[in-house]
């Protein structure tokens, strides 16, 4: 295949995952995955690294404590290809290991990047600053039903201006306050724009591909077809009232009187319409 689509997604087993059965290490198993992450991200970027200790295997007690296997996952099933290529031939520590796919009968599941993970795939492919991002929209739901929850809907616009490809995403954010407590319900109100803001900007990035040609190029597109949990108003792009000019000079204005010193005769007849 001469076309690769790369989406905003967590890989599927097949085809993205490979399996290293045996590899013998000494060491703890943070610096496993790091010495997998440098080895296999020359093949591409890497959607995570995981080593474990072997449980069974055909060796005595002291070596099965230093024999790992290990998944690691490709985004690519073109970088996935090369890395299957080097089984018997890439070195871990101190030998060689065997590099397998790994198959999977589960069913594929659809789930979206973590923001982080979108944003680092949209970066290694296009470079820094190859995206921008606005808030088109950030407000609170007032009409909800519990009274001790603050609900937040954010929407934002990411661009590429590069690729000139737009893409919008809406998210809901919620979190639970004490209603006694006005310090528990300001931090509600921080945690529920955040999440709202975060929700919209894991949307957005999930509606771009990434499409691969074999001839190096590289290029993007914007999957049109996904559902935000709210319908986009064009309102929300611009403001209710704009002003343009306003005839007003405060030296004309004339002193009023301040309100606290205002007797009650005199307020009684400025609330009276029949007046």
């Amino acid at each position: 295949m001469d076309i690769e689509m790369i989406p905003f997604e967590a890989p599927q087993d097949e085809g993205h995952q490979v399996y290293l059965p045996w590899i013998k290490w000494n060491s703890c198993q943070e610096h496993l995955e790091k010495e997998l992450e440098e080895k296999f991200s020359q093949f591409g970027l890497l959607h995570r690294v995981v080593a474990h200790r072997s449980r069974y295997c055909h060796a005595t007690q002291e070596e099965s404590e230093n024999i790992w296997f290990a998944y690691v996952i490709f985004y690519s099933t073109w970088d996935f290809n090369q890395a299957l290529q080097q089984d018997g031939k890439m070195i871990i520590g101190d030998s060689k290991v065997r590099i397998k796919e790994k198959r999977s009968n589960r069913p594929y599941k659809k789930i979206m990047l973590p923001l982080y993970k979108a944003q680092e795939l949209l970066t290694y492919y296009f470079g820094f600053n190859c995206w921008t991002s606005k808030v088109v929209y950030l407000e609170r739901e007032r009409e909800i039903n519990k009274s001790d929850t603050l609900r937040y809907i954010c929407m934002v616009r990411v661009r590429m201006p590069r690729e000139e490809l737009c893409s919008e995403g809406v998210g809901i954010g919620e979190a639970l306050f004490d209603v006694a407590s006005p310090i528990s319900k300001g931090c509600s109100f921080t945690c529920a724009q955040r999440f709202a803001f975060y929700s919209a900007m894991q949307a957005a990035f999930s509606k771009f591909n990434i499409i691969r040609l074999r001839n190096g190029k590289i290029t993007a597109e914007v999957d049109t077809t996904q559902c935000d949990p709210l319908v986009h108003d064009p309102a929300w792009d611009r403001p209710l009232l704009k002003v343009n000019d306003i005839n007003y000079n405060p030296e004309n204005e004339e002193e009023c009187e301040d309100l606290e010193d205002i007797t009650e005769e005199q307020l009684e007849a400025l609330l009276d319409v029949t007046l």
